[in-house]
């Protein structure tokens, strides 16, 4: 089980997580509302009783007490409410639908935005890794097994420290971090004899390998990474390259959320693996192992989370934005209306769907963390 204080840590980035990519995403549609002439008339951080709020224009900005996100109210949107006869040029229904379009798409256009933006100046100042060059340098060695503190990893109880380069396990030469990396998880359990280089001179360091539930091993270790410049321009290529290969992760991704294995893994009738979903919990604490890794590594993760967001939210199912899109399709080809109300079975089963999938994957955040070798 995780201390106290590793889980207190994790709750708080988790908030602050969520926090910042909901108001990322109500930011862009309220951006897209104001555009299009629509009012918004709440902008709140958090939900319940207010704490502070203060009014600019049509507008009232401020925060409430449950910390666990935050809205952007746009006038007519809630099939629920009343608009007035001299309001309604202002709502959503009163403008084209081109516009509500812009409104609905624009909280996970803004999520996608920010994702290229990071990743252009990440790649522009930091760089990006040279996946062709030997990386079997270690960068970090972990120091616990998990959260508890209980148990060393094997790296740490050895000795091994950073700067310390893997040139040899068991007397097979390994030439990159692949290599290494596949070695380990090879042989779960067993006692290896690494030669490691460290301030030039070569020394061997006798270690047991620890066994991960997926059966494979572990050492303990992250990789030095070699960065490769580019200039602005270059980042800029760099980057949308990338794009291409984030949104087919994330396809992927989206793909193993909904896949039969992971629902075994997530009932308890298969081991869950590093490739099952996490919730924002698990999210906050692989981050935070990322983080250790580099600066390149914690802004490339957090740029794939957006995404990930950004396409999952366009399902079209209710209530996600996708859903919204799909009504908006529906009622500009057939010319007519939807009632929003009669999709609330749908929008309440699907979101039962996800507080279920919230709570199956929250248990193994808690009860078998991902850990990466």
């Amino acid at each position: 089980m995780a201390s106290v204080g590793g889980v207190i840590t994790t709750v708080l980035a988790t908030i602050a997580a969520v926090i910042v990519l909901v108001i990322v995403h109500e930011l862009g549609h309220f951006i897209a509302a104001r555009l299009a002439g629509v009012k918004c008339p709440e902008f709140f951080v958090g939900f319940g009783p207010r704490i502070w709020s203060t009014r600019r224009g049509d507008t009232e900005f401020g925060i409430k007490w449950i910390l666990v996100g935050g809205y952007v109210k746009v006038l007519g949107m809630n099939p629920e409410e009343e608009v007035s006869p001299e309001d309604f040029p202002r709502s959503y229904r009163g403008v084209s639908y081109g516009r509500r379009f812009w409104i609905i798409f624009a909280g996970s256009l803004s999520h996608v935005l920010l994702a290229l933006v990071i990743m252009f100046f990440t790649i522009w100042t930091v760089g990006y890794p040279d996946v062709n060059r030997p990386t079997n340098t270690i960068a970090s060695v972990g120091m616990y097994m998990d959260e508890s503190q209980e148990t060393e990893t094997p790296a740490y109880a050895a000795g091994l420290r950073v700067g310390d380069t893997i040139m040899a396990m068991d007397g097979e030469e390994v030439g990159d971090w692949e290599a290494v990396r596949s070695f380990i998880k090879a042989h779960p359990g067993e006692e290896v004899t690494l030669l490691v280089r460290r301030d030039g001179e070569e020394l061997e360091v006798t270690v047991r390998l620890a066994t991960l539930k997926d059966g494979t091993g572990y050492l303990g270790v992250s990789p030095g990474i070699y960065m490769e410049d580019y200039s602005f321009l270059g980042a800029a290529g760099k980057t949308f390259s990338w794009f291409g290969e984030a949104t087919y992760g994330v396809g992927y991704g989206i793909y193993r959320v909904f896949n039969w294995s992971t629902i075994k893994q997530l009932l308890g009738l298969a081991e869950p693996t590093i490739e099952r979903p996490q919730t924002v919990y698990g999210i906050a604490r692989t981050a935070g192992r990322i983080a250790e890794e580099g600066t390149f590594y914690f802004l490339n993760f957090f740029s794939f989370i957006l995404l990930f967001l950004a396409y999952i939210n366009l399902l079209p199912l209710p209530p996600l934005d996708g859903g919204h899109l799909a009504v908006l399709l529906y009622e500009k080809v057939t010319g007519r209306e939807v009632d929003l109300r009669k999709l609330y079975p749908v929008a309440v089963a699907v979101l039962a769907f996800f507080a279920l999938l919230f709570i199956l994957t929250l248990r193994l955040d808690i009860t078998s963390p991902i850990n990466f070798p």
